[in-house]
């Protein structure tokens, strides 16, 4: 019986003990958990919602900037400058700062070498909503490069906050600016030209009509490709810049800063006046990762990843329609051809009617022959231009190798000549005005080409060669 009571009185012992222990482990994780909470509430820096911020200020390398949300909620500077505002980015730096948060909680203030962390003379950003005001601090990146030191006004410790927030964190003038080459996106461009080492390689103009005209290497007003146009026009609203250098950059700098001798000079001038020209430093295609450009209006010096600067390398080509001849079928009366690898061809085109005739031939009733002649037509029309040599390489008395003259129902006639510029190119004319470009004669002796095509409707019409 004794023993038992014993092993009894052992047993509650047990149990009071570990009922002991696991009261204070209870109370360790209890305490472990508020810290830890308490901790993480402390990394917490900023608190407000992004949409009431409607003040930002900034006070970096000893110049303060205020902007403001006007009742447009559009943001403004109090500041005078001469330049436009970046509104994206201080949209983007309320949205990121306002719910910004520490990784780490470095140390108190108190007793702190602030000079340690670079936070004796910081980059300082207000934030205002309403009532609130939190007034942020930045020092240093650490030694690793994982986190900036920060302070915030009213709170007794110093943080570190991400790198990640470093594009906000390290706000600046430059930060400020907008990088949008096109100061006024609401004033159309009206003209623009690219000058490549020393040569012009085009100068576009709009006249009254609103029609872009061509005025380098060559004249040419009713042969612009608007789409070329447009497409470039398109990129010069995109252009925009990754880094932004020297400000205020005057023509006796230049050549300290590699701009007195450009490599590439690009204008654009907009309908209220203004002009942008941009001198652009020469770069390797390949090996360049940013191009560096001076902006000679506003002294501007700055640097564009050279993926977005294809528009330095247009040609003028790209700006000209490259068809040599375009009509429907059912507006063509006649197809007159002589050329020197074939007989004439001599083609009549009633098409409301179904009437087509080849050399004196009809071909009504003969399917296979119409369609050969439809396809021989859509591949004369296919004939582009190819390469642009604006001076006439041809001889002044040059006998044309190919004439074909086109007649429309209208009566209107249009003749497009092809002589001889070398063995493997002819020069194009139309109307006995040279087009500034040649084409290839391949486009008529190559397999499939415009000889194969005519051979193809002569054997269908039933015509010896």
């Amino acid at each position: 019986m004794k023993k038992q009571l014993i092993l009894i009185l052992t047993l509650v012992l047990l149990v009071g003990v570990t009922a002991g222990i696991l009261l204070i482990v209870n109370n360790m994780e209890t305490e472990q958990k508020a810290e830890k909470e308490r901790l993480e509430q402390e990394k917490i820096l900023v608190s407000l919602n992004s949409n009431d911020i409607d003040r930002i200020e900034l006070l970096s390398d000893g110049e303060e900037y205020i902007a403001v949300l006007d009742e447009n909620g559009k943001w403004t500077l109090e500041n005078e400058v001469d330049f436009e505002i970046n509104t994206y980015y201080l949209n983007s730096l309320a949205s990121q700062l306002s719910t910004l948060t520490a990784d780490e909680v470095i140390c108190p203030v108190d007793g702190a070498n602030l000079s340690d962390y670079g936070l004796d003379a910081p980059t300082t950003i207000t934030l205002c909503a309403d009532e609130t005001t939190y007034i942020i601090n930045v020092g240093e990146l650490s030694a690793t490069g994982e986190f900036y030191y920060v302070t915030i006004d009213g709170r007794d410790k110093v943080f570190g906050v991400s790198a990640d927030y470093a594009d906000f964190l390290n706000a600046n003038k430059s930060s400020l600016k907008s990088i949008y080459i096109l100061r006024n996106s609401d004033s159309p461009v009206t003209a623009v030209s690219l000058e490549a080492h020393g040569e012009i390689v085009y100068d576009l103009t709009m006249n009254e009509d609103k029609l872009w005209l061509l005025n380098e290497p060559v004249a040419l007003t009713d042969r612009v490709d608007t789409s070329g146009v447009n497409t470039l026009l398109t990129n010069i609203s995109q252009m925009i810049v990754d880094r932004f250098g020297e400000e205020y950059v005057t023509e006796d700098q230049y050549a300290e800063l590699g701009f007195d001798d450009p490599a590439y000079i690009f204008r654009f001038q907009q309908e209220n006046g203004e002009t942008t020209t941009l001198l652009v430093q020469d770069y390797d295609l390949e090996s360049t990762s940013f191009v560096s450009l001076l902006c000679k209006e506003t002294g501007q010096a700055f640097q564009m990843e050279s993926t977005y600067t294809d528009f330095l390398h247009d040609e003028p080509d790209q700006f000209i329609q490259n068809i040599i001849y375009s009509c429907p079928i059912s507006e063509i009366e006649s197809i007159k051809i002589d050329w020197t690898e074939r007989e004439k061809a001599d083609i009549y085109i009633d098409e409301e009617n179904g009437k087509y005739e080849l050399n004196g031939t009809a071909l009504d009733g003969n399917e296979e022959a119409v369609i050969a002649l439809e396809n021989f037509y859509t591949k004369i029309q296919a004939l582009k231009y190819d390469v642009l040599i604006p001076e006439n390489p041809t001889e002044a008395d040059a006998e044309p190798e190919i004439t074909i003259t086109y007649t429309k129902m209208d009566g209107t006639s249009t003749e497009i000549t092809f002589c001889e510029a070398d063995e493997e190119n002819l020069a194009v004319f139309a109307d006995g005005e040279y087009s500034y470009f040649t084409i290839s004669k391949k486009n008529f002796t190559a397999r499939d080409g415009i000889y194969d095509y005519y051979d193809q409707l002569l054997n269908a019409a039933g015509i010896e060669k």
